[in-house]
Parts: structure tokens; sequence; C-alpha cells
């Protein structure tokens, strides 16, 4: 059982389950990972390796959320349209996942898969000006988008933490930001990857590389049970990117689960 540290004594009640049981185990205190959880309901914040979760990372694809809203509000995409990659700009590479070579791809089916070069695409058509608005709106970590225009949010300039990523769920969940209504719509429909009939997950996976056989993944989003929201923001280190993307989704499930969020 992982140590927790909270702000409040108070338990959480036990949350309904959003899927099968996680088939790793649970970040524990004293491991290379941190999970961060703020819960409305009881407006307690718990922890585990609370140090590393007030840490600034890269984002890697968790700046989809941001880089989503932006797109949207901007009206640079359409949420009921489809897109192509920028082939000449980011041509085919072998190691592209299927999902990225299809003729046409949804916004939530790029948020899902993460098409980087199709937020790449994408991000080309916005200037530094109109980015840095927004980010600075949203109050994103640093704000410092001084890195290469379609890749600072690749283990480049821009940084935040696990606990400045929750902050900035419960900012954009309480519609804090200057978003046309439109855009907060369009996005919970990307956002949303689970749901049973009383409990819905929002989520975005990142992962990449930050040094010499060292990885960093990511998993934030919020989850919505009976209870309320819980907004919760996950980060490990690996070796490399198949163990990373192999094992991030499902120890933050395994973490969650034992914290009583799933």
């Amino acid at each position: 059982m992982p140590l927790l540290t909270a702000l409040s004594l108070t338990p959480l009640l036990a949350a309904s389950v959003l899927s099968t049981p996680a088939t790793q185990p649970a970040c524990e205190d004293g491991q290379a990972c941190t999970m961060a959880v703020y819960s409305e309901h009881t407006q307690q914040w718990q922890f585990i390796n609370q140090s590393r979760a007030h840490q600034a990372y890269t984002p890697f694809s968790t700046y989809k959320i941001p880089n989503t809203l932006i797109l949207l509000d901007t009206g640079t995409i359409k949420p009921d349209q489809s897109y192509q990659i920028d082939l000449q700009t980011y041509p085919a590479k072998s190691w592209w996942f299927n999902a990225w070579r299809a003729d046409s791809i949804t916004p939530q089916a790029a948020f899902k898969y993460s098409a980087l070069p199709l937020y790449q695409t994408w991000t080309n058509l916005l200037s530094k000006q109109v980015m840095q608005k927004y980010l600075d709106d949203f109050k994103y970590g640093n704000r410092d988008i001084s890195g290469p225009h379609d890749k600072f949010w690749l283990n480049s300039s821009i940084k935040l933490s696990a606990v400045e990523q929750v902050e900035f769920l419960r900012r954009l969940q309480s519609h804090a930001f200057n978003l046309k209504p439109t855009t907060y719509e369009a996005f919970n429909n990307i956002f949303l990857q689970e749901q049973t009939a009383d409990s819905k997950l929002y989520a975005k996976t990142g992962t990449g590389p930050v040094a010499k056989g060292k990885y960093l993944g990511w998993y934030v989003g919020m989850v919505e049970n009976p209870q309320g929201r819980h907004y919760f923001a996950f980060n490990i280190d690996a070796k490399n990117f198949k163990e990373i993307a192999a094992t991030r989704v499902e120890i933050a499930k395994a973490t969650l689960h034992e914290m009583g969020i799933i």
C-alpha cells in the first residue's frame, strides 16, 4: 500500500471502478514516480512522493490538452472534421503508429493516439504570439514557449509539475479561461476516454526521452464519479519508450485505485 500524504485526514469514500483492475503495481513512496490528486468533494489533496509532485518536467503529449483548446478556440480545427498530416514537412517514419498513417484523422483520434506530426502541422498554423496569449491565460506551467515552434513541449522550454497539471485542469473545468462555450464542450468530448453508467475518465498520456537511457511518462486527467470530480497527474521514469508505454496507464490506474479514486 503506497504512502498517501494529504492535507486533510478525511478519508476518501470508495469509488466505482471504471475498468478492469490494473495489471501493474501502484506507484510506491520512494520510487521514481509521483501521483497528485485533488478531490473536489473533500477539498483534499493526496500525494505519492509529494516532493516530486512539485518538480517541473516537460509535458510531452499532455501538452495536447492546452494545445487542443487553443486550436479549437481559434477555429484552426473543427471537432467534426478530419485532417491530414503535412507529409512534406513531416515525412512518415518507420516507427509511426498505424493511426497516424490514416488518410484522414479526426481531432478526437489525433488526441487519443497522440498524433504528434498532425499536432505539429496544426501548431505551425498558429503564431507564437497567439499561443503565448492563451498559455498566459491558462497559467500553464512556466509558460515558456521559446523553444522550437513545433516542439517546445518535447523536452524543451515549457515545463510544469504534477501539481500544476492538476491546478490547470481544475481551472479548465471551472471555465476560468477566456474560451468560447463551444470550445469547452468540444474539448470535453475529445478528452473523455472511458465511461460507465456512473463514472467517467478524462485523460491524456505523454511520453518521451529526457536524457540518454531515461524516459518520462505522464498520465493526466480527471475522474467523475458519484462523489464528484477527482483531478490527477501521474508521472514516472523508465529506461525506454517500450517499457513506459506498456506500463504508465496501468500503474497510474493501480495508484488511483489504491487512493480510492477508481
